[in-house]
């Protein structure tokens, strides 16, 4: 590095993660609650227990999509970020050689 402090984006405002994490969030949040909510009318339930499973599952959803999202984009970010410095170093030597 030049000696410069590096700047880290958390992924909440990072301008692609953290819309992408939002969307996974809310369907995984919909999703879990549309599919609880679905078996239990299928299996004769009644509505409110088949609303209370659905709201649980629904949470239960959001947070099993945040957690995955959040890894996958820490894992995308890490790697672009390891191809820009790559993309850097082999520019750097392409005009030290030219130079030389």
């Amino acid at each position: 590095m030049s000696g410069g402090k590096t700047k880290v984006i958390a992924l909440r405002e990072h301008q692609r993660a953290a819309p992408a994490i939002r969307r996974a969030k809310a369907i995984g949040g919909l999703g879990g609650f549309a599919v609880a909510a679905l078996m239990g009318f299928m299996h004769g339930m009644t509505f409110a227990t088949v609303a209370e499973r659905a709201l649980v599952v629904g949470v239960a959803g959001n947070l099993v999509a945040w957690a995955l999202a959040v890894l996958v984009w820490r894992r995308v970010l890490v790697a672009e970020a390891g191809a820009a410095a790559a993309r850097a170093r082999r520019r750097r030597s392409e005009a030290a050689e030219e130079r030389a």
